[in-house]
């Protein structure tokens, strides 16, 4: 009101000051009247748009400031999330409106996910057997995005000092893997295809950061392990150092899952989230050498062992129809192995959540399902 009380009284005395002139001119105006109208005419314009100027710097108020969404996001800090982590890092998360919250960074996808079901984060970044594994159990949660698949993402590395140069020379050695993991999935594929029993082998349960040095240090003679580890274990024994080709037994998916509800009332969210790492994705294929630098500089890792990785692997985000076809073997593989009481595999269409794929860009969704 003082600002405004302020400017009125500007106008005021101006109008004061100029009435008498307008007075006089009215006296002149039967001699000149043209001149005298169009000056008045014109004084009156720059007094009204000078009042309109004055008024608009204390009428208008200033744009309420956008307010992200916020999502807590537990997120396993390895090779195979390097687009989540790309995401992150140049802040594409950030650019479609959303304040990530990074709850915890996990040196597996499982740690993730359980942290997720937890209640400490709505989304995660497992692989396909946490989420598989946890079906029996409970059904809240979904898969809503795959954005990395590999063949190779799961390597076995052995030490050849130990007389380990082939997959049959496993027999009666000492083998690391993760419970409960796609690292104990390939494990037992491996075994399998080359015809090794699980009795000829002694199997170490130990977490995904442990399985490096356990190798290294002599523990174990060899590992099921994810990238970096994988690398870093090779890197790290030198010469005495082998990975035993897998034959493409198995193939990685790693995803975002989220937990039902937020995904029902933040439908919105995973959308955002989806394009944040489509342009991850973008950005890999694009700037890979870029690319390469950043996630070399936040895994603390050679560049060379993610060339290696990334010529291994496939970063496009999809729902394609092997994922369904994977976790089903996998739960079929859970009940054969009588990792669960449950005897039938429970339809894993139930466990995508579609929405916000189908919204984002319906052509990268590619299983197949009935269509309410």
């Amino acid at each position: 009101m003082i600002q405004y009380r302020h400017i009125g009284n500007r106008v005021q005395n101006i109008t004061s000051q100029v009435r008498p002139l307008i007075q006089h001119q009215h006296i002149i105006m039967k001699k000149k009247p043209i001149p005298v109208i169009l000056g008045i005419v014109l004084f009156a314009v720059i007094v009204t748009f000078s009042w309109s100027r004055m008024k608009s710097r204390v009428d208008v108020t200033p744009p309420a400031t956008f307010k992200k969404e916020v999502v807590r996001l537990a997120v396993a800090k390895a090779l195979i999330t390097a687009p989540v982590l790309l995401a992150l890092h140049l802040d594409y998360f950030a650019e479609e409106g959303l304040e990530v919250l990074v709850t915890g960074e996990f040196s597996s996808g499982k740690g993730s996910f359980e942290s997720m079901l937890a209640g400490n984060a709505d989304i995660s970044t497992p692989a396909t057997t946490p989420v598989v594994f946890s079906s029996f159990e409970r059904q809240d949660y979904s898969i809503f995005a795959t954005y990395v698949t590999t063949y190779e993402g799961i390597k076995l590395v052995a030490r050849t000092d130990r007389g380990i140069n082939a997959a049959m020379d496993l027999k009666n050695k000492r083998i690391g893997m993760v419970p409960g993991t796609i690292s104990q999935i390939l494990l037992d594929m491996f075994l399998a295809y080359n015809k090794i029993m699980l009795n000829e082998v002694v199997i170490f349960g130990l977490k995904g950061h442990e399985l490096p040095e356990a190798l290294i240090s002599g523990q174990v003679d060899a590992i099921s392990v994810w990238e970096p580890h994988a690398n870093n274990a090779l890197y790290k024994l030198a010469g005495s150092g082998i990975q035993i080709p897998s034959s493409q037994v198995y193939r990685i998916a790693i995803n975002m899952a989220v937990m039902n509800d937020y995904a029902r009332k933040h439908p919105q969210v995973l959308e955002k989230v989806v394009r944040a790492l489509i342009k991850a994705t973008d950005f890999i294929k694009t700037n890979n050498q870029t690319a390469k630098k950043m996630i070399s500089e936040i895994l603390k890792m050679d560049e060379s062992l993610i060339s290696n990785y990334w010529k291994e692997s496939v970063n496009t985000v999809s729902l394609d129809q092997l994922l369904l076809v994977t976790m089903e073997n996998e739960a079929k593989w859970a009940i054969e192995h009588k990792i669960t009481e449950i005897k039938n595999v429970p339809n894993y269409l139930n466990y995508i959540n579609y929405q916000a794929m189908e919204t984002v860009n319906p052509d990268l969704v590619t299983i197949i399902r009935e269509v309410k």
